[in-house]
């Protein structure tokens, strides 16, 4: 086995890891965990994992609050970030990249959301049924 000792082929391995960091959020094709409790199709059987495939606005990396485009069992959905393992300082840290389902008017797809979410939600103003369902924030 090869030692990837350039900085090209440890950028590119790093940056398909499940925890896809860097100093300013996390970019495509990163791993998150879904915290709602929506299925999706059931014809399909996937491993669980929710990937970003996109972003919307002007910004390259994400961090808490921002919408994302992801993949899920083979369908595109909206997502919201809820928590990072590494974001800017004035966020709390979570153990794993998390995100919750919506929908165009900003409610979540789902009926529960079975996770902590960053309080940092609350200065955007327009997650409150999100909030609702929460049962723990950080």
């Amino acid at each position: 086995m090869a030692l990837r000792t350039s900085l090209f082929t440890t950028t590119l391995y790093n940056s398909f890891s499940p925890a896809a960091v860097c100093s300013r959020g996390i970019h495509k094709l990163a791993r998150l965990n879904k915290l709602c409790n929506y299925t999706g199709p059931a014809d399909k059987d996937d491993d669980g994992w929710v990937k970003i495939i996109g972003y919307y606005g002007k910004d390259t990396s994400v961090h808490v609050g921002n919408v994302v485009k992801v993949t899920y069992k083979g369908r595109m959905y909206k997502a919201v970030i809820t928590g990072l393992v590494r974001d800017r300082k004035d966020c709390p840290r979570f153990d794993t990249n998390n995100c919750v389902f919506i929908n165009d008017k900003h409610e979540p797809l789902g009926t529960r959301i079975s996770g902590p979410v960053s309080l940092k939600l609350r200065k955007y103003g327009k997650y409150n049924k999100l909030l609702s369902l929460c049962t723990e924030f950080y």
